[in-house]
């Protein structure tokens, strides 16, 4: 038997079935775009997405006809909904957090609340890549589509619902939509209100984790799934993440993900104090495991600004005759073993806490005739991490008191990234075997819900398995200090002129 995690992202989606001793068997990926019809809309076409997950899932269920799939759960990206019907009918594209519409909801809201009373609320800081602006701007702007929406579903929850389970919004993805009661576990009655949502299309809240049903009959035939595949309610892709990087509540250990974004996660067995938490803007977040909490803070400038890099640096035969995974590797062939003097600001995009950065410009500091790209590699990859270790500097605990880390997502393939992120955080960096660690949460939810696990540690322990450590080079820490303090007073500098 195997265990099926779908993983539902910005630009693509994927499936992989999962031994339960945590061995990938299958997997298939598709990727789409994001639809920007005006300036400042950001929207995923739902019925395309749709198309591509059943076309992933049948993939992997031909490739596992010897271990057939017995549960699966999705993991997704947050603040996009879907409208949907009862009859599990999709009827629009799904609006991304960076779209900028709602704004004027956003402004509603504060005139009524403050920051801290919505904090107080909800465990988060108002803003307008949370849901609850784009739903205010499709009442008033799309009356009709909202009318005739029974439901509005995170796509994790929209998965498993069209698949056949039943309808309800899972705890993770609910305090994304900045309507959500975290304490709870509700649907604001007074948020709604003000902004004249009806709590009868926001499904009912569940933890993940919960048995929702099965693959309905009819799309189990088409996809060459069995007839009783469990159905289980998954997660937001940075706590499924953490799930599948293996991390225990209070372990002092943090997830440290290398995608698009740079996301630093750790996980607490209780919730956090929320003065402290909202004295530093972090929000407040359930996890996928009943009863604990996360928060993260985190960069575009990550695997964004390799790929920038990338795209700018290599030759035309490398960028376009080549893979993506072939010109990758040509450049972190050239990154130097020792560190350099180049100093890189990785202010490319927006940022999290502490400064929610948005508008700011990167920099490239210390450039000769003599560096080479390599060079230039190496210093952005280390500027990421000097990001990171000023965030939690500004941040204190939760984060600075992290005895170490697992990295997950793509640019935790490359030895040399962890070896840098470990030098100059100071911290141990650990890779497990599975690093795309999203889909291997969604699937030990599978197995949680399916009762194929007692408890997430047993799941945890059979599922996840480190591959290497990387231990932070003591040669390189006198190096990295003095470079750590050019860097912030670089930093000063451009906040500086910048304002």
């Amino acid at each position: 038997m195997s265990l099926l995690g779908i993983d539902i992202g910005t630009t693509g989606c994927k499936a992989v079935a999962f031994s339960l001793h945590g061995i990938p068997l299958a997997g298939s990926y598709r990727d789409y775009e994001i639809v920007s019809e005006k300036e400042g809309h950001a929207v995923l076409n739902s019925y395309d997405i749709w198309n591509k997950v059943l076309e992933i899932i049948k993939d992997v269920a031909l490739q596992t006809s010897e271990d057939p799939v017995q549960a699966l759960s999705v993991s997704s990206i947050g603040e996009a909904m879907v409208p949907v019907t009862r009859d599990r009918k999709i009827l629009g594209n799904s609006i991304l957090g960076s779209d900028q519409r709602g704004t004027e909801f956003l402004e509603l809201l504060e005139s009524s609340y403050t920051p801290e009373d919505v904090y107080r609320i909800t465990g988060d800081l108002p803003g307008t890549f949370q849901s609850m602006s784009k739903l205010a701007w499709i009442r008033k702007y799309q009356s009709v589509l909202y009318q005739e929406t029974d439901y509005f579903l995170s796509w994790a929850d929209l998965i498993c619902y069209i698949l056949g389970g039943k309808p309800v919004s899972n705890h993770s993805l609910s305090g994304r939509t900045l309507l959500f009661d975290i304490h709870n576990c509700s649907w604001s009655d007074e948020l709604l209100s003000l902004l004249d949502l009806d709590k009868f299309k926001f499904a009912t809240p569940h933890p993940s984790g919960c048995f929702l049903g099965m693959v309905r009959e009819n799309l189990a035939k088409k996809l060459h799934l069995g007839n009783k595949v469990a159905i289980v309610s998954g997660g937001h892709d940075q706590c499924c993440a953490a799930l599948g990087s293996g991390l225990r509540s209070d372990s002092k250990a943090a997830m440290y993900g290398i995608g698009t974004y740079i996301c630093i996660v750790p996980v607490f067995s209780k919730m956090p104090d929320s003065h402290t938490m909202y004295r530093n803007k972090l929000h407040i977040e359930h996890h996928v495991v009943p009863g604990s909490y996360i928060s993260f803070i985190y960069n575009q400038s990550g695997g964004a600004l390799v790929k920038w890099f990338r795209n700018t640096f290599s030759s035309a035969g490398e960028s376009i005759s080549g893979t993506g995974h072939d010109s990758y590797s040509t450049l972190f062939s050239e990154i130097p073993g020792i560190p350099g003097d180049i100093i890189v600001l990785p202010l490319f995009g927006a940022t999290g806490p502490p400064d929610f950065l948005n508008g700011s410009r990167g920099c490239l500091a210390g450039l000769s005739l003599s560096h080479t790209r390599g060079d230039i590699l190496r210093a952005i990859l280390e500027g990421i991490s000097f990001y990171v270790r000023d965030c939690f500097e500004k941040l204190g605990n939760p984060f600075f008191d992290t005895h170490h880390f697992v990295a997950t997502g793509g640019g935790s393939v490359s030895d040399s990234w962890l070896q840098i992120t470990a030098d100059i955080l100071g911290k141990p960096v650990i890779r497990n075997k599975v690093t795309e660690a999203s889909s291997l949460g969604a699937a030990i939810i599978a197995g949680m819900g399916s009762k194929l696990f007692t408890s997430f540690d047993e799941a945890m322990d059979s599922m996840v398995h480190m591959e290497v450590q990387m231990i932070p080079d003591k040669l390189n820490k006198d190096f990295y200090e003095e470079k750590y303090q050019r860097y912030k007073r670089l930093n000063e500098l451009i906040k500086i002129n910048h304002t």
